[in-house]
């Protein structure tokens, strides 16, 4: 391993050291990392801005303004008081509730959005029925991730892959939504099972939950109208964008930006507040960082471990992945682990001579289901906590962990039945 190697390999790992005991912000290292590789020229400075991926940072800041304006109608709570009205205060039920209404709106929204909006209402619910908020909470994230898996632009490892691989999103509709329907159900039934003790109580009166006015929740209906219109625009255009030979960031930023031009808001006060720019920081310069593995050969050696490891054994090469991608993530930041592991994926198709299509597809699966491992696989598994803990309520790291790690089995499990049945015979 060259001098230019390994260097790249130290800084990405004190990267990820940095980030997940949280010495540093992640976009601080991230661009602490980015900047030292091109002072030092492992990496040239014109190289580096190539390696930026300028899809995902337009698909994000686009999604950012519309989902933004959204949040200020209050549609969001609204959609959620609405379905716990629908349970009766039922515990089980309203657990259920949470869980597939953050799924849905995870696979539509980014899944640190969606925990964003959906926890301050889970908490006023949960005090409203009196039941302990911790397995509400973490069901809230473990369903925020999973629902996150089924699209394009549910969890940010699917922007990374759709984007390097040029998949549209309808494909992670056809190829992931089914299979993560039925891994969010078995995990749904699972955590009843695994928090029964907690749900062994009797629900709150039909009439207390009937206190509860979601009309007040709406701030104003016409900026709702406007927002919700071009929300559907931009899901439209993510269902044709590949017939019109348009990336998903045009879509996503046309949507925004016709929003803006329509309400009566301050756009410049949108994109300042409303755009996470340290995310888009974080981004970019992950990106420059894993491309300095590329550029060193970093990524060619691992890809070579994997191709010697599994040469003529296509379908055991995918469950590998598959596992891998899902352990990993459960302790190192799924994103910047799915923006290195693509190019180890590319390469290991051609390697072992099979279509890139499916390796593709079980990084996908393996790195959104395996954020749920710990509070290091995913950003939405930390606003939790920390919302949890604002509330009243901590959410330890290995309480945390101890769930979410059998959470990540169970999925997985599921996931290599899927896997098996749909690629196994074709391979």
């Amino acid at each position: 391993m060259s001098i230019s190697a390994l260097a790249a390999l130290a800084v990405f790992t004190a990267t990820i050291i940095l980030i997940a005991t949280g010495r540093m912000r992640r976009s601080v290292a991230t661009l602490l990392g980015a900047s030292l590789l091109m002072a030092f020229n492992v990496i040239p400075a014109e190289k580096a801005v190539g390696y930026i991926d300028f899809n995902t940072i337009g698909l994000l800041m686009g999604m950012m303004v519309i989902v933004g304006i959204l949040s200020r109608t209050g549609i969001f709570q609204y959609i959620a008081v609405k379905t716990v009205k629908a349970t009766g205060g039922n515990i089980p039920l309203t657990f259920i509730a949470v869980i597939f209404v953050t799924a849905i709106l995870s696979a539509f929204l980014d899944n640190v959005t969606t925990v964003l909006l959906i926890s301050p209402v889970v908490i006023s619910l949960v005090e409203l029925i009196e039941v302990n908020p911790v397995p509400f909470l973490i069901g809230e994230a473990f369903a925020s991730n999973i629902g996150g898996t089924a699209t394009l632009v549910g969890d940010p490892p699917n922007l990374i892959i759709g984007s390097f691989a040029h998949f549209s999103f309808m494909d992670f509709i056809v190829n992931l939504a089914p299979v993560t329907l039925v891994i969010l159900v078995v995990v749904c039934g699972w955590l009843l099972f695994h928090f029964r003790k907690e749900f062994a109580m009797s629900s709150p009166s039909a009439e207390r939950i009937a206190e509860v006015d979601e009309s007040k929740l709406i701030h104003d209906r016409s900026l709702m109208f406007r927002a919700v219109g071009a929300m559907s625009f931009v899901l439209a255009g993510f269902g044709v964008h590949h017939m019109l030979h348009l990336p998903a960031s045009v879509v996503a930023l046309l949507g925004s930006a016709l929003l803006l031009a329509v309400v009566p808001v301050n756009g410049d006060e949108v994109i300042h507040k409303d755009i996470e720019w340290p995310t888009i920081l974080f981004f970019a310069t992950l990106f420059i960082i894993v491309g300095a593995l590329r550029e060193t050969g970093v990524i060619s050696m691992v890809s070579g471990v994997f191709s010697t490891l599994f040469q003529g054994r296509p379908l055991l090469a995918l469950l590998a992945i598959l596992w891998f991608s899902g352990l990993a993530c459960s302790f190192v930041n799924n994103v910047a682990f799915t923006a290195t592991f693509v190019f180890v994926a590319k390469d290991l198709a051609i390697s072992l001579g099979m279509p890139a299509a499916p390796v593709f597809w079980v990084l996908a699966l393996g790195a959104c289901l395996g954020g749920n491992g710990s509070f290091l696989g995913s950003a939405a598994n930390v606003i939790v906590a920390d919302m949890a803990e604002r509330s009243g309520s901590r959410i330890s790291f290995r309480a945390f962990m101890d769930t979410g790690l059998q959470v990540v089995i169970v999925s997985l499990a599921v996931a290599s039945l899927y896997v098996t049945v749909r690629w196994g015979g074709s391979l």
